[in-house]
């Protein structure tokens, strides 16, 4: 890889290849944490449209070639391309299509109140998930958006941030992070997304159990101080590429600690995925029986 074609890489595009990936954005840039340092909250800055970054923990900064000098202690710019270019041409555990950075409006006018909406009750019934179990874990996110005002089903992470869907739109109100369900309980059930963990609740098999949702699976690392204190691990992610490679992080942390829930779902991408497909059977055994009559 040449001198040129070094400098055409995206920092957001590098730091997706060491395993970070933004944690939130402003109206100037993305933050991630810190890819040479440990620390509690996300203090790097990059800025896409110039191609610079700004640590604020350690008031350093400035392109990709001076990142590489602080992740490799190189001060040779030879060097600094060197390691640049061996660490985009390490293979990645899934194809990744880094997406121009575009400055959007941030959420305006926010109002938080008791999930009454009957489309969105509705299109979470359509899903599997009944209102009692929607209304104890859920709450109606009203908002203003490029001008227009929407509403959502939001589910609270422990930043204070929500994650927000409804039957046109997935996202999330910053900042992300993870949501534990604390019950007093030695098992911790661990979902990828908040569908997943009311899928779970309305299967029965949360039981009692602690829950860790990630509501993202660059989350994990944000999960594992969490999890530490727990001497089982239950975990219900995705029959994909993602699912398995936040799995295999787990086990690597925890190794016997951590159980594959997956398998009760194994012909399904998900778990809720798995409860809508119940319903359809419920569904059509009745209207076999409909018929019979």
């Amino acid at each position: 890889m040449d001198i040129d074609a070094i400098k055409g890489i995206s920092l957001v595009d590098f730091l997706h290849r060491l395993g970070y990936d933004p944690t939130r954005r402003d109206s100037k840039g993305l933050w991630f944490y810190s890819p040479y340092r440990n620390e509690r909250r996300p203090s790097f800055h990059v800025r896409p449209s110039k191609g610079v970054w700004f640590d604020f923990g350690t008031g350093e900064g400035g392109d990709i070639f001076t990142l590489a000098g602080a992740l490799s202690g190189k001060t040779d710019f030879i060097e600094q391309a060197r390691y640049i270019a061996d660490k985009m041409n390490m293979p990645v555990a899934e194809p990744y299509r880094p997406v121009p950075f575009v400055e959007k409006p941030t959420f305006e006018n926010l109002e938080i109140s008791r999930l009454e909406s009957p489309a969105l009750l509705r299109y979470l019934a359509e899903r599997g998930i009944p209102k009692e179990i929607a209304q104890r874990y859920c709450v109606q996110v009203d908002y203003t958006l490029h001008g227009k005002r929407y509403y959502a089903i939001g589910f609270e992470n422990d930043a204070h941030g929500f994650e927000l869907r409804n039957a046109f739109f997935k996202g999330s109100y910053p900042p992300k992070n993870i949501t534990r369900i604390a019950n007093g309980n030695q098992h911790c059930n661990v979902f990828e997304g908040f569908i997943d963990f009311l899928s779970a609740e309305r299967l029965g098999f949360n039981d009692g159990n602690d829950s860790v949702v990630l509501n993202s699976v660059a989350n994990v690392g944000k999960a594992i101080p969490v999890l530490a204190g727990y001497p089982l691990i239950l975990c219900y992610l995705d029959n994909d590429d993602a699912g398995r490679n936040a799995l295999a992080r787990l086990r690597q942390v925890f190794g016997d600690r951590v159980a594959d829930k997956s398998a009760l779902y194994s012909d399904h991408n998900d778990l809720n995925d798995y409860l809508m497909s119940l319903g359809q059977k419920i569904q059509q055994k009745s209207d076999s029986k409909q018929k019979l009559r």
